[in-house]
Order: structure tokens, then C-alpha cells, then sequence
């Protein structure tokens, strides 16, 4: 539904008497989604200030991976970079800490860096295991950046299959 304005109006030559003007009919307001520009902000902001405190915390934390089959658990560390004499393993009780430390690269003073986003510095991992591992069989290997560690289940805590007589 339109609407209309009639007015006079007088000039030095004329008069005109009649003139519409069509007025804007009310239309319901929407409130504009700022959700992917907010979004946007917050990943350019994290995206520059990551380097920065990455070089504050100086340290990282090792991805890991945690598997079990029917007969062993099985943990694998991303280790990159790190060399195997820098790291340690150890059990207290039921908890399993891996430690260690990546050292940085020896810089040159002719070298200039423009970004840094390798973490270096020292990092640890802990996990407490389940019931029914057997914790003297815990097995290390370190290979092209990955720490495996792998630890047998007893034998009363895999599962049997009874067969029906």
C-alpha cells in the first residue's frame, strides 16, 4: 500500500497545485549477521599475535595420539626436531610422564628472522594409565620424530572368547 503527499507549490513564474510524492511504507528492520566478520577479527588477531606468544611461553606441548587393541596400549608422540637423548620416561603408579626438551637452532648474527612459529623449550606429558596393564612391559621406540610407547595388557584383562559346549 503506497502512500501520497499532495502539496502547492508557487514559483516566480507558475503555480503548480499538485504535485505527489510517494511516502516509504514501514518495512521490518533486520538486524545485520556480524558473526563472520567478528570470526574474521579473531583469527587475524590469533593469527598475529601467535608468533609473539609463541616466543613468551617458550615451551610446547607434543600431539599425541592414544591406541588400544586387545592386547596393548599404545601412545604416539610428535616429537619433530627433538633428539632422542633429549627426552625421559618415566612411571609413578599409574601415571606415565614423557618430558624433554627442543632445542632452538644456533643462530648467526648476519641472520634475519622474519617470523618464528616453531616452539622451542622444554614440554611434558602425562597419563594415567588404565587397570590391567602390565607396567613392566612398557615398550620405546623413536623413529623419524614419533616416540611409540607401547604397554602390554595382563592376561586376565583381555577379553576371551568362552565357547558355548
Amino acid at each position: 500500500m503506497a502512500y501520497h503527499l499532495c502539496l502547492s507549490v508557487q514559483t516566480k513564474r507558475k503555480t503548480i497545485n499538485y504535485i505527489e510524492v510517494p511516502i516509504m511504507a514501514l518495512v521490518r528492520y533486520k538486524r545485520p549477521n556480524y558473526r563472520h566478520l567478528s570470526k574474521s577479527v579473531n583469527e587475524l588477531m590469533d593469527e598475529f599475535f601467535e608468533p609473539i606468544n609463541a616466543q613468551i611461553t617458550n615451551n610446547f606441548t607434543p600431539r599425541v595420539d592414544v591406541r588400544e587393541n586387545e592386547q596393548e596400549f599404545e601412545f604416539l608422540l610428535e616429537l619433530p626436531g627433538v633428539r632422542k637423548e633429549d627426552i625421559q620416561i618415566e612411571l609413578e603408579e599409574d601415571v606415565l610422564n614423557v618430558s624433554g626438551e627442543r632445542k632452538a637452532l644456533v643462530e648467526t648474527k648476519e641472520t634475519n628472522v622474519h617470523r618464528m612459529e616453531q616452539f622451542y623449550g622444554s614440554f611434558q606429558r602425562s597419563f594415567h594409565l588404565p587397570q590391567g596393564l602390565d607396567k613392566e612391559s612398557i615398550v620405546a621406540q623413536y623413529q623419524d620424530g614419533i616416540l611409540r610407547l607401547t604397554i602390554k595388557k595382563h592376561e586376565k584383562a583381555i577379553k576371551k572368547q568362552i565357547e558355548i559346549h
